[in-house]
């Protein structure tokens, strides 16, 4: 998942895009044609590599209704890609708190877990408490039969 976080650098956007518009996919008339790649350069610098992969096989397959024929401006392309990161972050989080969770849990196992001097100290403390209880149990049937 973290690999899916690293920024992507601008060849493999580039290659992206050319892909794109080699399978048909036309610049935004609003876009300058001459300056396009440069401003699609901009807006995918440091983006992540894993949603820029996902943005941009959704648009190959036509998943984005509103840019079945055209690019995204550089600007949607880019809130594209940040909202398939945002998935990314969550998910990363999530794994991370998992992670954590299972830590902790190991950790509390380590407390609980007791050598076996510990064990055998706790034995011997609960045979004395035993042996207590008994010698009191004792006295007091002694006391009550004198009571009678």
């Amino acid at each position: 998942m973290r690999k899916a976080l690293e920024p992507a650098n601008e060849r493999q956007s580039d290659i992206m895009l050319d892909a794109l518009m080699d399978r048909g996919f036309a610049i935004p008339d609003s876009v300058n044609a001459d300056k396009a790649g440069q401003f699609y350069a901009e807006a995918m610098r440091g983006k992540p590599i894993g949603a820029l992969r996902r943005v941009f096989e959704n648009l190959r397959l036509g998943r984005y209704p509103k840019f079945q024929s055209f690019l995204p401006k550089p600007a949607e392309l880019s809130a594209l890609v940040d909202a398939a990161a945002k998935h990314d972050r969550d998910l990363l989080r999530i794994e991370h708190e998992q992670a954590e969770a299972a830590k902790e849990r190991e950790a509390e196992r380590a407390r609980r877990y007791l050598t076996p001097e510990e064990r055998e100290r706790r034995r011997r403390r609960a045979r004395a408490v035993r042996e207590m209880i008994g010698t009191a149990t004792e006295a007091r049937k002694v006391e009550e039969s004198e009571d009678d």
